[in-house]
């Protein structure tokens, strides 16, 4: 399976994002402190992840299907 450009550019943006959030979320800690966080923090820092990585390649799934739909049929 070949991925595209655009799936590339989602994938990368989405591994930028995940970084983000480790920061935020403090699961990746630039003084050294060892603290792991609880359950709660864990999971939401994964569903602020997840939603706007899956609307986003949603929405272009969409995009590319009305583009699609606007496209001449070969005769």
């Amino acid at each position: 399976m070949r991925i595209n450009g655009w799936q590339r550019l989602w994938l990368v943006a989405s591994t930028l994002w995940a970084v983000v959030i480790l920061l935020l979320a403090g699961i990746i800690q630039s003084d050294g402190d060892q603290t792991v966080p609880s359950a709660n923090e864990a999971l939401f820092a994964v569903r602020l992840w997840i939603v706007p990585v899956a609307a986003v390649y949603v929405f272009g799934l969409g995009l590319a299907w009305v583009r699609r739909g606007f496209q001449l049929e070969a005769k």
